[in-house]
């Protein structure tokens, strides 16, 4: 999951040079021959990595414009604080700032997407990020 603009920067070449390179070897295994439905399924694993770099660059794009979706649809609650955040327009660092702690510590829980974080910890995240957060 993408935490940061520069992060989204590096994905969006990335994405490009894997699209341009689809294309090459899609009309060079076409010119040995094959059918473009062949030549399309034996680059299939390189076209789902590249549409997966596609959804990760969507769901970014979604949370800077402060479109949060369900809770439900990311796989850790760790992910979720991550996109909170992002979808509330604050920065690492104006993050760290509201809970009184710094930019580095917020880094590395994001890092390590908040996994073993104090249920103090777990309600002051949510408090900053306007959140509710049930503990099962």
């Amino acid at each position: 999951m993408m935490k940061t603009d520069k992060e989204l920067e590096a994905a969006k070449k990335q994405l490009s040079k894997l699209k341009e390179l689809y294309e090459t070897q899609l009309a060079e295994l076409k010119g040995k021959g094959l059918s473009e439905a062949q030549a399309k399924d034996s680059l299939s694993s390189s076209w789902t990595y590249a549409m997966q770099c596609q959804e990760e660059i969507d769901l970014y794009e979604k949370l800077k414009r402060g479109e949060l979706p369900p809770a439900e649809e990311f796989s850790s609650r760790g992910k979720y604080f991550v996109a909170a955040r992002i979808a509330r327009g604050m920065t690492q660092r104006e993050l760290a700032e509201k809970l009184g702690t710094k930019e580095s510590a917020v880094s590395r829980d994001e890092r390590n997407e908040y996994h073993g974080i104090s249920m103090d910890k777990m309600d002051r995240l949510a408090a900053v990020l306007n959140l509710k957060v049930l503990v099962c």
